[in-house]
């Protein structure tokens, strides 16, 4: 896992959580990191698509868009 579990304590903590179980927190890591690699490679596709080596935040708002999150 690249991201922390312990980042994921702050976010649920930031957004109102009193008491976070570790298992809590490394779960929404966990999902977080495979929601962000899917908008990662759907953005990358449309960056190659274009003959860019630079990922815009144009190919991000479009991947966002077409996986709806």
């Amino acid at each position: 896992m690249i991201l922390k579990r312990e980042t994921f304590d702050k976010i649920l903590k930031f957004y109102g959580a009193k008491r976070v179980s570790p298992e809590a927190a490394e779960l929404l890591a966990k999902i977080v990191e495979e929601k962000i690699s899917y908008l990662i490679k759907e953005a990358w596709s449309y960056a190659k698509h274009a003959k860019r080596n630079t990922l815009f935040a144009e190919d991000v708002l479009l991947a966002r868009k077409k996986l709806n999150i």
